[in-house]
């Protein structure tokens, strides 16, 4: 009752202010002797917090995308319309004086400001530490909207909460950094007893928090960014490595109803045993312990509820952000934001499909079977959907428990060559490899020194050349060879947007990269961060594949360097990659390719034999007429001769108007001279005015022509 109450009051303040501070909008005691002005901006404050409550929310199901794109300018005119309704409920008690749209523009602009400082100062908002999504019943009806088509309802819905979540923790933080944070906790103590407040946390505490309040979509960003742990301040990276574990899971009766649906029975039936309690949850998902009726250990990686509407929502509204971002600011058209943002969209979207994850395990089983170190936990597809995978229980500890791995008897250096080779393999060799190998998804078994793979949803992918260039880079990074690590680097990406790269430039400049970063012991991560701020000076952007690839090696330097400092990773990799060739080129190997390749070419063959009979016809029918036809395709030069066509038609336009002004101010000039009349008015000072006229127009189209030419010159640059 407390909360509600003291919600009134504030609401009721901010009407007393915003109507004071706008001269144009009266109050009036609503029944003079029995309701005063007290109680009349009493009875107003419950109304506003009424029209808050029910008609606000409607409004933003429509126009939330609108108030994120115009970052925030858009709630005035919400608020402008919610004035304007409560003046017409309100009838003679509300008063707008005329003009009213003036009035209310106005009113609306110091009602949104007084608003929201008021709340900020008074705490009205809590935040809720954790996303909501699973626990609100609509987002599951939203989802029936969309027909395959991109539900807008689910934008601006998605679109409002993150407005909402973001402008309530930077209200926080805001207050917190000035002496009314007392104020703010007091009043946050009265309001929410039942709650633990925000005060005592660190900034980077406040942002974890707001991240996983945002959802599964922010929390994958966070996560990304957080294994950019040399660009991160200490205490930023552990609150960000928090986002890897610490996401609060969902209730065991949600984890069962999915089942139902997803298996068609209960967990009861389907297994001898299931454990309630979840034994991890992630931002995408959590993983409940189970037992087969045979007997078998497995885990049962569970979708959250409603995450699928949602995350494609929050894409939707952070792909519209980021197009209308890159249309408007040069650094984010240099670095292709948009093109960025819509790649990271499309592999979360990968990741949410389990079948796919589970094809991703079964082949990356097939391609670790010769390794006996190597285990890849199996997929059972009776238990599996689209949001539901159950593969085996891998016991062990994560890679980077050096202290239990040495306890147990396992030789760390080994354990690092070996894993090594297992990436190496993966990814030079396959071109199919793991994209996330931090030590919460690698795990060695105590018991049998296996290292294991988990969490197999992003998978890279690499062609034959992709790989030839990969494998360059690491030998010209052993090499301390900057001028080969370039040539590499421009096989390996491509030109950002309307960039123009000078290739010449940019190898010099690697040359000297060279010198300054590869050979000796430098870090993998320093060295990839490095080479990508400087391919991004150069207008170059690499490949998403790439950029996974060199993810997923910054992530294994960094397993290798805690199981063993002394390892080099560019070194052993090499080495790994000699050993894997020399056990790949053997007779039965080589006899496999042959074969294959003879297969594909005897195949193609039969294919184009009609078109090859076709083409023979032709060639003796042109040969017996005594002439042959040549084909010339200029499709590529129809848009430039356009192009052309449309400048030449401007100029002549142009040129046929400064010849007309040109007459006319000379002709005018002329007449100004003359002393005449013309049907009772002085051809002078007709003549004066139709100069005056001239010059207008005349300086007009210079304007236009200037920044016409300035805006072409900032495109081109």
């Amino acid at each position: 009752m407390i909360r509600l109450t003291i919600r009134v009051l504030v609401y009721a303040l901010v009407l007393a202010i915003a109507i004071t501070l706008s001269p144009g909008i009266n109050i009036y005691p609503l029944l003079p002797g029995v309701v005063d002005i007290s109680g009349t901006y009493l009875l107003f404050g419950i109304l506003f917090g009424l029209i808050n409550a029910f008609v606000r929310p409607l409004v933003l199901l429509f126009t939330a995308r609108l108030v994120l794109r115009t970052m925030g300018v858009f709630a005035i005119i919400i608020n402008v319309g919610l004035l304007w309704l409560m003046s017409w409920l309100a009838g003679d008690v509300l008063v707008v004086s005329e003009p009213k749209l003036i009035w209310l523009l106005f009113g609306g602009t110091v009602l949104t400001i007084v608003l929201m400082v008021l709340e900020s100062l008074f705490g009205l908002e809590m935040p809720a530490f954790r996303s909501q999504i699973e626990t609100q019943f609509y987002w599951r009806w939203v989802g029936l909207l969309s027909d395959g088509r991109r539900n807008k309802i689910a934008d601006n819905l998605r679109a409002a909460q993150i407005t909402t979540i973001i402008m309530r923790y930077t209200e926080d933080i805001a207050v917190d950094m000035t002496p009314l944070s007392r104020f703010r906790h007091f009043m946050q103590k009265m309001l929410f007893q039942d709650v633990d407040l925000m005060q005592d946390l660190t900034l980077p505490e406040k942002t974890r928090y707001m991240i996983q309040e945002l959802g599964p979509t922010f929390v994958k960003f966070g996560q990304i960014v957080s294994s950019r742990t040399t660009d991160l301040p200490p205490e930023w990276e552990e609150q960000l490595a928090k986002l890897q574990s610490n996401v609060p899971p969902f209730s065991y009766d949600k984890a069962r109803e999915i089942v139902i649906k997803e298996l068609k029975d209960t967990p009861e039936n389907l297994f001898s045993s299931f454990e309630r309690e979840p034994f991890a949850a992630a931002s995408t998902a959590q993983v409940h312990r189970a037992t087969l009726h045979d007997g078998t250990p497995v885990v049962i990686k569970i979708q959250r509820p409603n995450i699928d509407v949602a995350v494609r929502a929050d894409l939707n509204v952070i792909n519209d952000l980021t197009k209308r971002v890159q249309r408007k600011q040069v650094w984010a058209k240099t670095m292709d934001l948009y093109g960025l943002v819509d790649e990271f969209g499309q592999s979360i979207l990968y990741e949410l499909n389990y079948r796919n994850e589970a094809s991703n395990v079964n082949l990356l089983a097939r391609n670790m079977a010769q390794f006996d170190t190597i285990h890849i936990p199996k997929v059972y597809p009776d238990l599996t959907t689209d949001k539901i995978l159950t593969m085996d229980f891998m016991p062990g500890v994560k890679i980077n428990e050096v202290n239990q791995i040495e306890a147990a008897g396992w030789d760390r250096s080994l354990l690092a060559r070996e894993f090594v080779q297992a990436m190496i393999k993966q990814a030079l060799f396959d071109g199919f490899f793991h994209a996330d190998p931090h030590p919460g998804n690698v795990l060695v078994n105590l018991e049998t020194g296996q290292i294991e793979f988990l969490d197999m949803g992003l998978m890279g992918e690499l062609n034959r050349m992709q790989r030839m260039a990969l494998g360059d880079v690491l030998v010209s990074m052993v090499e301390g060879d900057g001028y080969s690590l370039g040539k590499a680097g421009l096989r390996l990406s491509r030109p950002l947007p309307g960039a123009v790269v000078d290739e010449k430039a940019f190898l010099e400049a690697m040359e000297r990269f060279g010198e300054r970063f590869l050979g000796g012991d430098a870090p993998m991560d320093e060295a990839f961060n490095a080479l990508q701020t400087m391919m991004g000076k150069y207008g170059l952007r690499l490949d998403r594949n790439f950029v996974l690839a060199f993810k997923t090696l910054m992530q294994a330097d960094q397993i290798i360097r805690t199981l063993d400092p002394g390892i080099n990773f560019s070194k052993t990799a090499v080495d790994s990659s000699t050993i894997l060739m020399r056990d790949e080129i053997n007779t039965d190997n080589l006899s496999e390719m042959v074969s294959k390749q003879l297969s594909r070419s005897a195949r193609e063959v039969v294919y184009r034999i009609p078109t090859l009979v076709e083409a023979t016809t032709k060639w003796l029918d042109q040969y017996e007429k005594g002439e042959f036809s040549v084909k010339v395709d200029t499709s590529d030069l129809t848009p430039q001769v356009d192009k052309f066509d449309k400048a030449i038609t401007k100029s002549l336009d142009r040129l046929l108007l400064g010849l007309v002004l040109t007459g006319w101010l000379v002709g005018a000039a002329i007449a100004s001279t003359i002393d005449a009349n013309v049907w009772g008015f002085s051809l002078s000072q007709l003549a004066f005015y139709m100069f005056l006229a001239g010059a207008v127009i005349g300086a007009f189209v210079v304007i236009q022509t200037i920044l016409r030419l300035n805006k072409e010159e900032d495109n081109f640059e």
